[in-house]
């Protein structure tokens, strides 16, 4: 009988002709199925230190003796073959590779480079035409440092169309929110100059600029200008105020620290974006296949993969050592920046300060997240009981339907489960069957699109609620008996003045259950149906907007793509368009006086 060569045997007879060059390898199972996707600058010694047990995690020696075949695709340079080793990763979800599921590209804050400046945010690929500013965790926080800069220095946020339009100052000028460039309340100059403080200020450059506040704040007062020395001086306690709990002083580069926690071998990992001493915000990342995984080997897969597609800073701060890695990731980070990148984790002094705070707000967050996920269990336990379900629920369906008089009809459906609600599953529905206003008929559709489709794919709930009485649970039992199901049904309805407290859960061929106000499993059930209404009613009013906008010049008569696309530009925006009179509009170009009189007339 031939014995089998084991994992070690393979990789070492592997390795005898391994190229010394860059690029990524992949080790496989007895099945053929991935284990494990690595990059290398150099793949001949890379995979040397998998012939050699000592000094291996337990998790890679798991993983050598499952290996059965290796095989590496060589690259020019090491940057390549980490976007290689990143893009195989995602497709082939590899047993042992730490997955680090986030897609998303953060916000930054930005200022144009034209002649007025404009203040708004971006996310995607970097263009010339804007100085940009962060990242930020979230479009949340770019707004709010949006709202800082234009109450320090007044830079306007509008559209370009509405700017170039605009005939008197808007609303944000009268609350001293804008300083209203569009209609020269101030010079080109000035503007331009409250521009280049704003810029200051993001940089970091924030004394100078109290100084000068402080300047004209006394000068102000000493021509006896009380309102604008007031001015001045609410604007030096704003800043001040932001500075104070907002900054890392003791950072004066941009810097990213990156803290690692466990519980009960749940890993979070928190990150905190500071740039130029100011802190821009802060996000948590729960990592997958963890199992076995050292700390440094999480932290290290993490940040390979976290900077992959991301601004990196010149300093990143640690609270674990990457004492075997920590050189050879710097340098890969390095060639990827093009310039240097330093990794450090701080034993004393205030960046130790600051990462020990971090630590403390990532176990924090991580405790957070036990007792959120403990309570969660508890209402799906508390489901089963209530409405003898025969396991507790792992997924929970939940509809609503909205529309304005029968127009445009929108069904809603959330999903809930033990973590708690599951956003990537949501759905909207446009409803396509020519019915005003009837909701049965509405949700008869919605739940007959989504369930023909969940047989399908076999991505059935375990309990289906929908928002009503008797008629829209009767409705929905029809459709799950046409199509041969049998999932657990839960209608909600209101009380009689529609009051919170008030609902009564019905269920077929059962006594209608009505909960004490008190109970914890109302309230549940009454944060879910009200995700689900939020839900419908957002989707629905962004429908709404959509249709009233496209309505507005689409049945005026001789009004085609391109007039619209004249009218929008020339005006700004349809209510401009309402509001202009024929003269202003025979200024566009395409709208002769006869078509300026016919759009004119269908709006008044």
């Amino acid at each position: 009988m031939i014995q089998k060569a084991t994992g070690l045997e393979i990789i070492r007879d592997f390795h005898k002709n391994t190229p010394n060059s860059p690029g990524v390898y992949r080790m496989f199972d007895e099945n053929g199925k991935v284990l494990y996707v690595g990059k290398a600058k150099n793949l001949h010694k890379r995979i040397k230190n998998y012939t050699d047990l000592d000094g291996l995690s337990e998790r890679i020696k798991k993983m050598i003796h499952e290996t059965r075949k290796m095989e590496i695709i060589q690259t020019n340079t090491e940057n390549e073959a980490l976007i290689v080793e990143q893009d195989l990763i995602k497709k082939l979800n590899p047993k042992y590779n730490i997955l680090l599921k986030d897609d998303k590209s953060y916000p930054y804050l930005t200022i144009s480079k034209d002649e007025f400046p404009k203040l708004g945010k971006f996310r995607g690929d970097k263009s010339s035409a804007f100085h940009f500013f962060g990242p930020f965790p979230s479009s949340l926080a770019v707004n709010e440092g949006i709202k800082i800069i234009q109450s320090m220095f007044g830079l306007r946020t509008c559209r370009d169309t509405l700017f170039k339009n605009r005939q008197s100052p808007c609303l944000l000028y009268q609350i001293k929110k804008c300083s209203a460039p569009c209609c020269l309340k101030i010079l080109p100059e000035q503007y331009r100059a409250q521009v280049d403080k704003a810029i200051s200020f993001l940089k970091g450059e924030n004394k100078a600029i109290i100084n000068e506040f402080s300047e004209k704040m006394q000068i102000a007062s000493q021509n006896r200008d009380y309102e604008t020395a007031i001015i001045y001086r609410d604007k030096i306690s704003y800043l001040n105020q932001i500075l104070k709990k907002s900054t890392f002083s003791s950072l004066d580069s941009d810097t990213d620290i990156i803290c690692l926690v466990n519980r009960d071998n749940v890993y979070e990992i928190e990150v905190f974006f500071s740039r130029k001493s100011i802190i821009c915000g802060n996000f948590s990342y729960f990592p997958t296949k963890t199992q076995n995984a050292t700390e440094e080997e999480i932290l290290y897969e993490f940040i390979e993969q976290f900077y992959l597609e991301r601004d990196i800073p010149k300093l990143i701060l640690t609270n674990i050592p990457l004492t075997n890695i920590k050189e050879e990731l710097e340098e890969t980070l390095s060639e990827i920046k093009g310039a240097k990148v330093e990794i450090d984790t701080p034993q004393k002094g205030e960046k130790k300060k600051i990462v020990d705070n971090i630590v403390s707000n990532a176990n924090a967050h991580l405790e957070h997240k036990f007792i959120t996920e403990i309570n969660q269990k508890k209402y799906m336990d508390d489901m089963q009981k209530l409405f003898h379900l025969p396991n507790s629920p792992k997924r929970i369906d939940v509809f609503d339907n909205s529309h304005t008089f029968g127009t445009n009809k929108i069904g809603a459906m959330i999903v809930v489960g033990p973590k708690g609600f599951q956003k990537e599953n949501y759905r909207k529905y446009n409803i396509k069957s020519d019915i005003l206003g009837d909701d049965y008929k509405m949700m008869e559709e919605v739940l007959t699109r989504r369930y023909t489709r969940a047989k399908a794919e076999n991505t059935l709930p375990d309990l289906i609620i929908v928002d009503g009485g008797k008629g829209q649970l009767d409705v929905a039992h029809h459709v799950l008996r046409r199509l041969e199901l049998t999932t657990p049904l839960v209608g909600i309805a209101k009380g009689e003045n529609r009051n919170a407290g008030e609902e009564t859960l019905y269920q077929m061929g059962k006594e209608p259950i009505n909960l004490a106000k008190n109970d914890p499993v109302l309230f549940f059930l009454q944060r879910i149906r009200d995700e689900a209404h939020r839900f419908a009613i957002t989707t629905h009013r962004e429908k709404r907007a959509k249709s009233t906008f496209r309505s507005a010049l689409d049945d005026i008569e001789g009004i085609g793509a391109s007039k619209k696309k004249a009218l929008l530009n020339y005006f700004g925006s349809v209510k401009n368009i309402i509001n202009a009179n024929i003269e202003e509009l025979i200024k566009v170009d395409g709208i002769n006086k006869n078509l300026a009189e016919k759009i004119h007339k269908f709006f008044h």
